[in-house]
């Protein structure tokens, strides 16, 4: 699941996401694709407009590839999915297709505020995975008061609609920021496995693109602090921006610190007192080559 605001580049990403299912890109926001082999994009939301943004960034060469293996479904569907649970299933398995994105869910569910919706929905949900089917949903989340800091990171309870909509999912992504804004930034509210981002996000809505702002990666940011290193607190400030990083953000930078150790990209070493206070007696330095296993 995909949410955030209108305006941030949620359909600009999944429009990525399905040129690599395709095969027609090898990578998006700096992660691998698999190809995969027939998309079917549910475009119940503003379909003109995305129709014309998927020609205008396919090569002429390429586009006979959309015509085979996509199928672009314009408007609404016969019924709503919370109604017709076996609907989504149906719809993947009579085009053929491996994976499926619907643009988005507040055209595809009845009243998202409800559990029985959201219960009935997630029934469809798991109907088309269990036929090894991709499913890639658009969201939005619940208006913000006129006091809500932009910077805050995102929670799950943000994400509008009934909790079964993102209890069902299995990973959450959260795009921040307002309409029209150069960058945004990424969050991982739920995870599958490793925890992706936090990234600042740079889109090129004309040519359709969309890349990782490396200035915050924190491989970028140990190589810059050299020989004196960075604590995980110390990361969290770069990339939160915030001078007094909580708990959760100082974890997070712990374990992609660890996670560099472990991939040969960085070094720690705990200073005398241990590392209990929320990191601050470990620091990491970045290796000046990257150590490979040999089997």
């Amino acid at each position: 699941m995909l949410v955030g605001p209108p305006g941030v580049g949620k359909s600009t990403i999944a429009q990525q996401i399905v040129l690599a299912r395709l095969g027609l890109l090898a990578q998006v926001l700096d992660m691998p694709v698999r190809e995969g082999e027939k998309v079917l994009y549910i475009a119940a939301d503003r379909p003109s407009q995305l129709a014309r943004a998927f020609t205008r960034v396919v090569h002429q060469a390429d586009r006979e590839i959309l015509r085979r293996r996509l199928v672009f479904w314009s408007g609404p569907l016969p019924a709503s999915l919370n109604a017709e649970p076996h609907l989504l299933a149906e719809l993947a398995a009579e085009h053929g297709a491996d994976t499926v994105v619907i643009d988005s869910l507040k055209d595809v569910v009845g009243k998202l505020t409800d559990d029985e919706a959201g219960l009935a929905y997630n029934n469809a949900r798991q109907q088309l995975l269990r036929d090894n089917v991709e499913l890639l949903e658009l969201h939005h989340q619940r208006k913000q008061g006129a006091d809500a800091s932009r910077t805050q990171r995102p929670v799950l309870d943000q994400v509008y609609g009934s909790a079964w909509f993102t209890a069902g999912a299995g990973s959450v992504l959260f795009i921040s920021g307002a309409a029209g804004d150069p960058v945004v930034h990424l969050h991982h509210l739920k995870t599958v496995d490793e925890e992706v981002g936090p990234s600042p996000i740079i889109h090129d809505h004309p040519r359709g693109t969309s890349r990782v702002d490396t200035s915050l990666d924190p491989l970028t940011l140990l190589r810059q602090a050299g020989t004196r290193g960075l604590t995980a607190r110390a990361l969290a400030k770069q990339i939160t921006g915030e001078d007094k990083p909580g708990s959760a953000d100082i974890a997070r930078a712990r374990r992609r610190l660890e996670g560099l150790t472990k991939s040969g990209h960085a070094s720690q070493e705990t200073g005398a007192g241990g590392g209990a206070g929320g990191g601050q007696a470990t620091r990491w330095t970045a290796t000046t080559r990257h150590i490979t296993a040999v089997s």
